[in-house]
């Protein structure tokens, strides 16, 4: 399972405002989750992209879009390569993974922190694949 840290910096972005956004950024998703790579169009970052692999020992392939308007705008997490049982809760209507609430995110979290949402859901559905049942909280979606 994926070791998710909450300090230094993974979760919230910090106040290093000396350099670039997407290169601090850059530095997190390398140094935490070197499996995911940056791409990006006319340099331009569009998605970060990686493996997962759950504590049942699945391996997700995970894609988080990031919006024109990033990181004012929650970026998008899907499962390109995976068919999700359609039964399957904590998804939004388009099949993306519902990680948070929209008006939950916040503009100092980082791409990182949503590698570790996505690596918390996967374990999740691994979980409720197995059990029937969404681990954690229960609650209407």
């Amino acid at each position: 399972m994926t070791n998710i840290a909450t300090n230094r910096g993974l979760l919230f972005m910090g106040a290093d405002l000396s350099r670039p956004r997407m290169a601090v950024e850059s530095e997190k998703i390398k140094r935490y989750f070197s499996q995911f790579v940056f791409k990006g169009s006319k340099g331009i970052v569009t998605s970060v992209q990686g493996y997962l692999t759950t504590a049942d020992g699945n391996s997700y392939y995970v894609k988080i879009e990031v919006p024109e308007d990033y990181p004012y705008t929650m970026p998008n997490i899907k499962l390109p390569e995976t068919t999700i049982e359609s039964a399957c809760p904590h998804r939004y209507k388009d099949g993306d993974l519902c990680v948070m609430k929209p008006e939950q995110w916040s503009s100092s979290y980082s791409l990182a922190f949503m590698v570790a949402k996505a690596a918390i859901w996967v374990n999740k559905y691994d979980v409720w694949k197995r059990t029937g049942r969404w681990p954690g909280k229960q609650q209407e979606h």
